[in-house]
């Protein structure tokens, strides 16, 4: 396999060409061959060895084409306009036409839709909501075929089936085939039972509820365990559907006692939700601070965000006091995504806290998450000043968390887009 010969010099791009995505990153290219044939593979630049390789990031992305507005007629009884005719001396040069220099961003935009496009529509739309492992939820499509209906019904079942099958899809084994045949003829609760989950009937309405935006490798590690939990299969049952945010604070017993079902039915209508279990990440925030501080939160219940938000920033306070030392000693990890004139990462304790200070916000509370890995903080200065969180999806992904002005207070149309503007040159 072979690169397209023009190489872009944006490390950070990507082409189709030849019915092959290709992608070019920092010291590799990879190459990702589109439907039906659904293959991979990789090669640093400093090795001559083409490797096979599933992507961490997603293949099937959204796609909405722009209709062009219609013109408006002009209203009764108005003037006509005029059309005018410019015509060109005989001795004038010709006009050269040139189209616009695509980003690297527009560039990597074409590139993913024609890939999409070179998939069948109903296929495209099934593995798009997911958020990650879509080669593998390719293939076990290509090999179910007209069968593919399990992923309408329990688009959860059949990413455990997609994961259950990850090594031998890639293969394509005869055996593959036979066994995927089989199981694709059985019902949920019997294909369940076959990869060890539980398969109560309670067990396979729950699992049909969840969201596809919701799985991971890491969240289907602990599906087993959550349909097992009759606690949690209660919860479940009186909620429409599961998305992310739900299941993180479901898997979790103690954290789960803190929450009323409203506050559960409120995470499941929030759309962030579906992306970040933004509330369950602060209910684990608030623990861990109560836990050092000495306060019992145990008989607590909270039925909305905001109590869970007010709590969090006087705890925070006390916490940050408490752990100034320790704190600050704290290192933090170079930023995943590079700053700007406009987006400054936040790069040790002690700028957290000064952000705080000049936001009046609880930023200092996120030190132990930054040194973590799994958020980054970044002073936005334009279009206006305000906050940014990154955090870091299941999958490795880094998305917007969080972006407040002073006082926590929503920022402004124009500099969201300017952020994901920013944060989109920088991902694939």
């Amino acid at each position: 396999m072979q690169p397209p010969a023009e190489m872009p010099a944006d490390r950070l791009d990507a082409r189709f060409k030849q019915d092959t995505l290709y992608v070019f990153k920092a010291e590799e290219t990879q190459l990702i061959k589109a439907w039906p044939d659904l293959t991979a593979a990789r090669k640093h630049d400093r090795n001559a060895r083409w490797l096979d390789f599933e992507p961490d990031y997603p293949l099937i992305r959204p796609y909405r084409s722009r209709r062009k507005p219609k013109p408006k007629a002009p209203p009764t009884g108005a003037p006509r306009q005029l059309a005018l005719d410019l015509v060109l001396p005989p001795d004038a040069p010709p006009l050269v036409l040139t189209r616009p220099r695509l980003t690297p961003a527009q560039r990597r935009k074409r590139a993913f839709d024609a890939f999409r496009f070179s998939c069948p529509k109903p296929i495209a739309r099934r593995i798009e909501p997911f958020r990650g492992d879509h080669l593998p939820l390719l293939r076990l499509l290509l090999a179910l075929g007209e069968r593919g209906d399990l992923f309408d019904s329990s688009p959860a079942l059949g990413y455990c089936l997609a994961l259950a099958f990850r090594r031998s899809l890639a293969a394509r084994t005869q055996e593959r085939n036979q066994r995927l045949d089989q199981l694709a003829s059985l019902k949920q609760a019997e294909i369940m039972d076959r990869l060890g989950l539980p398969h109560s009937k309670r067990a396979v309405k729950s699992m049909a509820k969840i969201r596809p935006t919701a799985m991971s490798r890491e969240l289907a590690g602990g599906i087993k365990r959550l349909l097992a939990d009759e606690d949690a299969l209660q919860i479940m049952g009186h909620l429409p559907e599961l998305n992310l945010g739900a299941l993180t604070l479901l898997l979790d017993p103690q954290l789960r006692a803190l929450a009323t079902p409203v506050l559960f039915e409120a995470i499941v209508d929030e759309p962030q939700e579906g992306y970040f279990p933004f509330t369950a990440r602060r209910l684990a925030d608030i623990q861990q601070m109560a836990d050092a501080l000495g306060v019992d939160i145990s008989r607590r219940r909270f039925r909305e965000r905001r109590r869970l938000d007010g709590l969090f920033q006087d705890l925070a306070q006390d916490y940050t006091r408490l752990e100034d030392h320790r704190l600050k000693a704290s290192r933090f990890p170079p930023p995943p995504v590079p700053g700007s004139d406009d987006i400054v990462p936040l790069r040790a304790p002690q700028a957290l806290v000064e952000e705080g200070r000049q936001q009046r916000n609880c930023v200092a509370g996120y030190t132990e998450r930054v040194a973590g890995g799994d958020t980054y903080i970044y002073r936005v200065l334009r279009p206006q000043r305000a906050t940014l969180s990154l955090v870091r999806w299941p999958g490795g992904r880094w998305q917007i968390g969080e972006l407040l002005r002073a006082g926590n207070h929503p920022v402004s149309a124009m500099t969201r887009r300017a952020v994901e503007a920013w944060l989109e040159t920088h991902r694939l």
